[in-house]
């Protein structure tokens, strides 16, 4: 069943197009990961996908609904969306930071529910974060702020979940450990996810779809395993590319122009 439905997309900044027709349906429950390289428009189109931005052309719509026709506190209870470089406000707790993803069930001027406090520590459970739960939100480490902004996108408790590369300035035991967890919500909860990775090594070992995405126009578009081995994915980076498994995973590795010599 479709569960994201993007239809003839085309977004502009002024006069230059920053993603031209671009049209893809995600499947309830998978992951699917835009990869590109810089300037390919990826960033714009997933924010167009969590309804963050105004399309110049085309439709959005998740779990049937459009996302145009909807207000903010309806489009929260649909999607939520992890950026690249969140904010957070000074002074708050891990706690109340993570409350903040179940405001668009009780609303600004009320306080939250029993039902809004369990989910909450739920999540904090799932993620590993209760004994963190009175911690000042600043004092947190890379890999433990990345669990606390997760946590809050999954207190909204939304079918679709869409992160804008959500292992930056992370070491790779904590990239693996994000990218675990997200695979578990998959996988346990049907959460469907659309992902924006730079690693490409990474991307094709925890996703079941990639969208090559080049010049804001999509390139190639088809299972990971046969997206990193194209042709089409070194011609997009523009550099030689080479692929090696290591114990049956795709490691893509680039190459150095005189290489050879």
């Amino acid at each position: 069943m479709t569960m994201v439905q993007i239809d003839h997309v085309s977004l502009r900044a002024g006069s230059t197009t920053l993603v031209s027709d671009v049209s893809l349906d995600v499947t309830g429950g998978s992951w699917c990961t835009i990869i590109g390289p810089n300037g390919a428009g990826k960033t714009t189109l997933v924010a167009a996908v969590a309804g963050l931005r105004t399309l110049y052309r085309g439709s959005v719509s998740i779990d049937g609904e459009l996302l145009a026709d909807l207000n903010e506190r309806r489009r929260a209870r649909l999607v939520a969306y992890v950026p690249q470089h969140p904010e957070i406000p000074a002074g708050m707790s891990v706690e109340e930071y993570v409350a903040l993803g179940r405001v668009s069930f009780h609303g600004v001027l009320h306080a939250p529910s029993l039902r809004d406090r369990e989910v909450v520590a739920g999540v904090l459970e799932r993620l590993e974060l209760t004994d963190f739960r009175r911690r000042d939100s600043a004092s947190l480490s890379g890999g433990e702020r990345q669990r606390m902004v997760l946590a809050r996108a999954l207190a909204q408790a939304t079918k679709v979940v869409v992160l804008d590369e959500p292992t930056t300035g992370l070491d790779v035991r904590h990239q693996m450990d994000i990218l675990e967890l997200l695979k578990t919500e998959v996988a346990e909860c049907g959460l469907t996810v659309i992902a924006t990775l730079h690693d490409l090594t990474l991307a094709g070992l925890f996703t079941d779809r990639l969208v090559l995405l080049s010049r804001g126009a999509v390139v190639m578009d088809g299972p990971a395993y046969d997206v990193i081995r194209s042709t089409q994915l070194a011609e997009s980076y523009g550099t030689t590319l080479r692929v090696v498994t290591v114990d049956g995973i795709d490691v893509v590795v680039p190459v150095r122009g005189d290489a050879h010599r």
